[in-house]
């Protein structure tokens, strides 16, 4: 039997009418579904690739992972699956593969391929290496109770009993008490002292998710870290997360001979354009040359060097007070000097300021490397070779961020990061990722699939746009297909749609600051409303700003004191809001960007979702700016061709959170008055599931939006 005759007949039966997903698992025929499979056989098997928008409902993980799945142990390739968000993720690893393993091995004819391994790629930081471990533990022991009393001796104390659990992941979050990250620096597997020359499977857990990995025949990561290690260079070759060399012969994308799915791919070009990028935080400089001190510490790894004099380790230890006195003046000058009372500033001359780190971190750095290259020890040699790597990067991208080195294809900025403004960060990122895209999906003699629920994104359902930002059209173009399947829900039975007339737009004060009050007013008296009459079910309420937020939570608080209200930012973390909102049942979430995706409440605890505001990007950032620019050059339109499109996709990921299942209902509530009012709005209308959506003004409201 050929490759294709098993791919294709067995998709055709299990995916069909009474097909074996139907007899066997007792989950329903969906014919969008059953496209999807074949689309995505079809284009495993002519080494083609594919970009799908799969509306909600249509049940796309399970439409790409069967065939899959059949195609990698068939061929014996490695499948990749690359997914934006965690509860996505999960939801393949603990639903979906394990539907997968249960099909085939109840059905007679697909018996052989129930015998999958799954790993989940994770970075290799998070995982413990017990050769360093036992090196940190013999640097830190005393002379009497087997430690020296640190802070640092008696977290690397708790580390080793875990370690000695049977069966222990040797993960960090599975850590019984928090460690600090001063300790796991010293003992994860993100070092060259973690490697197959050190290392096995038995002593570290780094190696043995290595051993895994390798075994794999499906390996689940994010898009983050899919893009990490595809800046780094590390070409297909089969060592990820190892030492990995550029190969670029080699077909694959993440390895040698595999085929990758890219899940919630709408976030591609975002991520990619970070990680195609540079950046230097001001928190992480200051904190690595902390690291370079504290190792010539009691414990640390440069305390005891051989044949050398106080008086040559004191001049050591005086070129990192140099560095570290360099780096803080630096980064007032970027704080004070440069950003001022602005949370953020596009770059726009080349050495734009004086670069007072490049002459000390050198000299840090040639320094560090001859205490390495005197090192007997291999592992001591590894240790310091990493603070020179660490070192060596930040000065490359201080360089390129301060000289401008890479304009006019790359923007640069600087901006205040992390809690209360304490980081300063200087950034840069390509204004156009599509080249870089094309290159590391489309020309590695391998199928690349890119599915979401929203790539495109015109009323005829083109996707053009997308195309272009994730370089389809470059090289071989003809070889990427798109197609898109409709939702197969009955969007116009179980969606109300209202949409406002009369909500004031944002104003602004004699200075030119933005001025809310009016808006805020007013969106808070239709969500009263709204939430009142939705007593048993939970609303979501979708912003564009932290500030926009917060001003609309206290209100709502005031309006509706016995309603429990969640405000994305004030102290829970996003997964515990999002496991509160669906305990209480009839709360209210109000939550900003990462709330528009990713967000997947079936059921009532999410009856109603609320969008005071159309999600436009905000123009001032460097990133937009700097499209704009590069799309007015090209002769195009920024706002018609960038701002409203991508404004449109976000409007449809934030109605996609509503109806989740065939038996949903609920209702949208649009109160951003410009889509009625403005010629652009006639996108965000023909982006609604369906047109028979009710106009209200606040005189009209109560009549119109009664109890749900």
């Amino acid at each position: 039997m050929s490759t294709a005759e098993p791919l294709i007949v067995y998709t055709a039966k299990i995916f069909a009418e009474n097909g074996w997903l139907q007899k066997y698992m007792g989950m329903e025929c969906r014919p969008q579904q059953a496209a999807m499979a074949q689309q995505v056989a079809q284009t495993l098997l002519s080494g083609e690739s594919l970009l799908f928008e799969a509306g909600t409902g249509v049940g796309k993980s399970l439409a790409y992972l069967v065939p899959g799945l059949i195609y990698a142990l068939t061929e014996h390739k490695k499948f990749v699956v690359s997914t934006h968000t965690i509860p996505l993720q999960e939801q393949i690893i603990h639903n979906d593969l394990p539907i997968c393993r249960m099909l085939f091995s109840r059905v007679p004819e697909l018996n052989l391929f129930s015998k999958f391994n799954t790993v989940l790629m994770i970075g290799k930081g998070n995982y413990l290496c017990g050769t360093r471990l036992a090196e940190a533990l013999r640097r830190h022991e005393g002379l009497f109770d087997g430690s020296d009393g640190s802070d640092v001796a008696h977290e690397l104390k708790i580390i080793k009993n875990w370690w000695a659990q049977e069966n222990c992941s040797g993960i960090r979050e599975h850590l019984p008490q928090a460690v600090s990250d001063e300790t796991w620096e010293l003992v994860n597997g993100d070092s060259r002292a973690c490697s197959r020359k050190h290392c096995t499977p038995k002593n570290c857990a780094r190696r043995r998710a290595q051993a895994a990995l390798e075994k794999a025949d499906i390996v689940v990561v994010n898009h983050s870290l899919l893009f990490s290690y595809i800046d780094a260079g590390l070409t297909p070759g089969g060592n990820i997360g190892g030492n990995q060399t550029k190969n670029d012969d080699a077909k694959g994308i993440l390895y040698a001979n595999d085929f990758v799915v890219l899940d919630e791919a709408h976030r591609v070009p975002d991520v990619a354009t970070n990680y195609f990028g540079c950046e230097v935080v001001s928190t992480a400089v200051l904190k690595l040359l902390s690291q370079i001190d504290r190792a010539y510490k009691k414990g640390g790894v440069l305390a005891q060097q051989e044949g050398k004099k106080n008086s040559e380790i004191r001049e050591q230890r005086s070129l990192i007070a140099n560095a570290k006195e360099a780096a803080d003046t630096f980064f007032t000058d970027v704080r004070f000097r440069v950003l001022g009372k602005k949370s953020i500033i596009r770059l726009r001359q080349k050495d734009w300021i004086e670069n007072l780190c490049e002459i000390p971190f050198a000299r840090l750095e040639k320094m560090l490397r001859q205490l390495a290259d005197l090192a007997i020890k291999e592992n001591v040699k590894d240790e310091i070779s990493d603070f020179v790597d660490r070192l060596l990067s930040i000065r490359n991208d201080l360089r390129d961020c301060v000289t401008l080195r890479r304009e006019p294809d790359f923007v640069y900025w600087a901006e205040f990061s992390g809690k209360k403004r304490r980081s300063v960060r200087l950034a840069g990122a390509p204004i156009d990722v599509a080249k870089s895209l094309a290159e590391v999906l489309f020309t590695r003699g391998t199928s690349a699939v890119l599915s979401s629920a929203t790539l495109a994104d015109d009323a005829d359902h083109s996707m053009k746009r997308f195309r272009s930002r994730c370089g389809a059209d470059l090289f071989d173009g003809e070889n990427v297909l798109d197609r898109v399947e409709a939702s197969p829900f009955d969007y116009l039975h179980q969606m109300k749609i209202f949409v406002a007339t009369d909500a004031p737009e944002e104003g602004r004060d004699k200075d030119g600051v933005p001025d809310d009050a009016a808006n805020i007013a007013y969106n808070a008296t239709v969500a009263a409303h709204a939430i009142k009459t939705m007593p048993g079910g939970g609303t979501l309420i979708l912003v564009t700003s932290f500030d926009f937020a917060n001003k609309l939570g206290l209100c709502l608080r005031k309006l509706l004191p016995d309603r429990e209200i969640f405000i994305q930012g004030e102290s829970l973390a996003r997964k515990a809001l999002l496991e509160q909102f669906l305990v209480c049942g009839n709360a209210v979430l109000i939550g900003n960007q990462s709330f528009w995706t990713g967000v997947d409440v079936p059921g009532a605890a999410l009856s109603q979702v609320i969008i005071p505001r159309l999600p436009f990007a905000n123009p001032r950032d460097p990133i937009v700016e700097a499209r704009s620019e590069w799309i007015k050059l090209n002769g195009g339109n920024p706002f018609r061709d960038m701002s409203v499109p991508e404004a449109v996709l976000q409007f449809r990921q934030g109605i996609g959170r509503l109806i989740r299942k065939a038996d949903d209902r609920g209702r949208l509530i649009v109160t951003d008055s410009r889509v009625v009012s403005k010629p652009y709005g006639k996108k965000f209308l023909a982006a609604l599931p369906h047109r028979a959506f009710v106009r209200f003004d606040i005189n009209t409201l109560k009549n119109l939006i009664t109890d749900f």
